[in-house]
C-alpha cells in the first residue's frame, strides 16, 4: 500500500478523544498485541484537568488516523530541568511506514515544543527495538548522558 501513499495527502492535527480506538488499532498492528489499558490511562491523563502534556498530534490521510505522537513536559525530577520534554508514545500504521509520516510527526512535535520554551527532547527506547532507535537517530536524537535503571520485581 505504501506505493500509493502520498505524503502531500497527510494532515497533522491535535489529538482528539475520539482518536483512542484508531490509535489502539495502529499500536496493536505494529506490536502484535493490544494495550487498551495503557492508552485509556494515557488519554485520561491527556484530557484530564491535571495533565502536563506538551501536545499530542495525529497524522491523517483523508481523515483516517495513520500515525500519532504523544509526550510530556518534565517537571524537574532528579535534576532534569523543566525545559525538557519527552516523546513517550509514537506510532505509524504499518501500511504507512517508510514514507515520511513519522519524521513529519516528530518534526512538528519538536517545533511546537520549541515554541513552548522546550530546549531538549528526550525519549526512552528498549534496545530490543533497533529499528526504532535507528529512526530516532535519523531524526537527530543522540545517546543521552543519562542512565536508565530498572529492577525486576
Amino acid at each position: 500500500m505504501s506505493a500509493e501513499i502520498s505524503i502531500s495527502n497527510i494532515v497533522l492535527r491535535n489529538l482528539r478523544k475520539e482518536d483512542l480506538d484508531d490509535i489502539i488499532k495502529i499500536d496493536s498492528a505494529s506490536i502484535g498485541y493490544m494495550r487498551n489499558n495503557y492508552f485509556i490511562r494515557k488519554f485520561e491523563r491527556i484530557f484530564g484537568e491535571d495533565h502536563q502534556l506538551l501536545i499530542s498530534l495525529v497524522a491523517t490521510d483523508h481523515n483516517r488516523v495513520v500515525g500519532y505522537v504523544m509526550g510530556e513536559a518534565n517537571t524537574g525530577e532528579y535534576g532534569i530541568p523543566e525545559s525538557v520534554a519527552s516523546v513517550d508514545t509514537f506510532g505509524v500504521h504499518p501500511d504507512y511506514k517508510r514514507v515520511g509520516i513519522g519524521a513529519l510527526l516528530l518534526e512538528e512535535y519538536c517545533a511546537l515544543a520549541k515554541k513552548a520554551g522546550i530546549e531538549l527532547m528526550t525519549t526512552l527506547i528498549s534496545e530490543d527495538y533497533p529499528d526504532i532507535v535507528k529512526f530516532f537517530k535519523a531524526q537527530g536524537f543522540k545517546q543521552a548522558k543519562m542512565i536508565a535503571l530498572d529492577r525486576r520485581l
